[in-house]
């Protein structure tokens, strides 16, 4: 039966970045831990899969290149327009994902979420919500369509609560909430931190 893979995992860490979370030297290692989940789910859907992540540094678009590698159709979901999202979340870890953000755009034709980083009226008030977070929701419900039991979120995550709302830690405790199966492809130990 074919089932959803969710992703969500941490961004290339920034030259500013006080305590290390994904080293930019560790990108071999999370490629290899990405692959290693994605074939094993490859295994026990019998080949049937889709994949659903963001597009940032890092995890995100590890995701998306070996889903290609793997033959996963991967979608593409962006809380902003390209030239938008490129700044908040790809810039900063350097020209060389720049190009592989955009490299992931023209292959997967992303689905975009809001044109700016305001909220709308029925949702400014809530507490702990903005942008991030309401885009995590958007894929997490997109990756419920097939059903809570054949939803999957792989998590390349250290385990802690993230730098603001929306982030790896909260997209793991809404799907464990739902019912998902969650692995967690803990940085800590695959990069020595």
């Amino acid at each position: 039966e074919p089932r959803a893979l969710l992703f969500t995992g941490h961004m290339v860490d920034g030259p500013r970045r006080a305590t290390p979370r994904f080293p930019p030297a560790c990108e071999p290692v999370a490629r290899q831990a990405i692959r290693d989940a994605l074939a094993a789910e490859l295994a026990r859907s019998g080949g049937k899969l889709g994949g659903i992540a963001g597009g940032a540094n890092g995890g995100d678009l590890l995701f998306h290149e070996v889903c290609a590698e793997l033959g996963i159709t991967s979608q593409l979901f962006l809380a902003l327009p390209p030239e938008m999202f490129v700044t908040e979340s790809v810039a900063q870890g350097g020209p060389a994902w720049v190009e592989r953000f955009y490299q992931a755009c023209d292959r997967l034709r992303p689905r975009v979420l809001a044109t700016s980083k305001d909220l709308p009226r029925w949702l400014r008030g809530k507490p702990r919500y903005d942008i991030w977070r309401r885009n995590s929701m958007w894929m997490l419900h997109n990756a419920l369509a097939l059903g809570r039991d054949r939803l999957t979120l792989i998590a390349l995550w250290d385990g802690q609560s993230g730098d603001g709302p929306g982030g790896t830690a909260d997209l793991v405790a809404e799907a464990r909430a739902r019912g998902a199966t969650v692995i967690v492809l803990d940085t800590k130990k695959l990069f020595g931190l």
